[in-house]
C-alpha cells in the first residue's frame, strides 16, 4: 500500500468489504471488552495487535479521554 499510495489498498480495501458483507459474522468479537474504560480498551488493542509493550499518555490525552468519559463516551467502540 505504501509504494503505491492510495491505489495500493484498493484490493486490500475490496477484500474488507467483501469480508464485512458475508452474512456470516457470528464469529466477531472485539479486541477488548466493550465496557471497560478508554484508556484500557487503547491499552489492550496497543498490546494485542500491535505488539506493544506499554501506553504513555499525554496529560492532555489524559484529560481529553477523561472528558469523553465523563461525556458518556466511554463504552464507544475503538
Amino acid at each position: 500500500v505504501w509504494a503505491k499510495g492510495g491505489e495500493g489498498g484498493i484490493e486490500t480495501a475490496k477484500e474488507v468489504i467483501r469480508l464485512c458483507e458475508e452474512e456470516s459474522n457470528e464469529n466477531f468479537e472485539f479486541s477488548y471488552e466493550v465496557d471497560k474504560p478508554l484508556k484500557e480498551k487503547i491499552e489492550t488493542i496497543a498490546k494485542r495487535i500491535y505488539g506493544a509493550g506499554n501506553v504513555t499518555y499525554s496529560k492532555a490525552a489524559s484529560d481529553e479521554l477523561a472528558n469523553l468519559e465523563k461525556l458518556g463516551f466511554g463504552n464507544v467502540p475503538i
